[in-house]
């Protein structure tokens, strides 16, 4: 990014060699397409889009997108990093610097106990977020990215129930009728649950934090998907290359309620125990899917998918470990058939 100094020094109205370029670590991995830009004491985010061809029918590049995207959602309000500088040509935005520990590292370094404002803020935050889209639905349409979003749910529902099927071995006649029964209904509820238009690269690494508070970044993707998947995946730490990191849910009965009663009051007519258990299920289906990918990983060590998870996460033993008790004990609303079915895992691994 050093051919860029010199147009951003133009635009400071300084000297080049005032700026200095710094990296960015995510774990073990440097970021290759964000850096820190320190000018003085000022820090900023620049960030250099390395696609650079339309990604949309309507011709968007995900620097286009971004532009857009961050620059109506800074005046709405939300908070997200302000654009400082742009470059067209180059694909490249400077942006307000918000922060460099992001709530996954965070979550692998303290207690949650020891930072809910913060996770309540940010799910104000995302949920301000999804209004200002709404808000603006019918100019933010040419944005979005065109794909079958049920296709990839009914594939990790499959292999849910497959993964199930692996942990439940030797099941009754009259268990795997009681299994089969729960699953079709969570399967049903999340297939049939309404989707919003939100960004579509969720994650705890997008959410920053300064200063105890909370920003929401990386909005070079955007589209149809179901909050609720949203909400599991960004308050979920992966901690991927992280040395001795493990799985971390942010998420608890309070923050679910508090999401449940925001949907029903604004979005949806049906009652905030529907909305806690379609986060309930997409939370146990997520863990699911974790469990398989590990599961494929040790079955085919030899793969390059398996090798790139276990440089990721590691001990994936420790990691197994701890993604099954996540199914067992994890039980975020009242639901009957997600209690049923970690009553039933937890009988089964007992």
């Amino acid at each position: 990014m050093e051919h860029l100094i010199e147009q951003i020094a133009a635009h400071f109205k300084i000297e080049a060699e005032a700026l200095k370029l710094e990296p960015i670590q995510h774990g073990s991995q440097q970021k290759y397409n964000v850096c820190r830009l320190k000018l003085g004491s000022r820090n900023y985010l620049l960030k250099q889009h390395d696609i650079t061809t339309p990604v949309v029918k309507a011709g968007y590049t995900p620097y286009e997108i971004e532009f857009t995207l961050l620059s109506m959602l800074h005046r709405n309000g939300c908070r997200v990093p302000k654009i400082i500088w742009k470059s067209e040509d180059s694909h490249a935005l400077l942006l307000e610097w918000c922060g460099e520990l992001t709530l996954d590292a965070m979550a692998q370094s303290r207690s949650s106990s020891t930072f809910k404002p913060i996770l309540q803020t940010a799910l104000m935050e995302l949920c301000r977020v999804e209004s200002v889209f709404t808000e603006n639905m019918e100019r933010l349409t040419p944005y979005a990215f065109r794909y079958d979003v049920d296709t990839p749910l009914q594939d990790s529902l499959e292999q849910g129930r497959k993964t199930l099927g692996y942990l439940c071995s030797s099941l009754t006649s009259s268990q795997t009728t009681h299994l089969d029964k729960a699953w079709t209904i969570i399967s049903n509820r999340l297939r049939t649950a309404p989707q919003t238009f939100d960004s579509l690269d969720y994650q705890s690494r997008n959410i920053v934090i300064s200063e105890e508070v909370p920003f929401f970044i990386d909005f070079s993707s955007v589209g149809w998907d179901w909050q609720e998947r949203r909400l599991v995946q960004y308050f979920n730490s992966i901690g991927a290359n992280q040395a001795g990191a493990n799985f971390v849910s942010l998420l608890n009965r309070e923050i679910v309620n508090a999401y449940a009663t925001s949907v029903t009051s604004h979005r949806e007519i049906c009652s905030s125990m529907e909305v806690a258990a379609r986060v309930d299920s997409h939370h146990l289906l997520f863990y699911l899917s974790v469990i398989h990918q590990i599961l494929c990983a040790v079955a085919q060590p030899e793969t390059s998918k398996s090798k790139t998870l276990l440089k990721a996460w590691g001990d994936l033993k420790a990691r197994y470990k701890n993604a099954l008790m996540q199914v067992i004990h994890t039980d975020l609303s009242n639901d009957v058939y997600t209690s049923q079915i970690r009553e039933i895992v937890a009988n089964r691994r007992s």
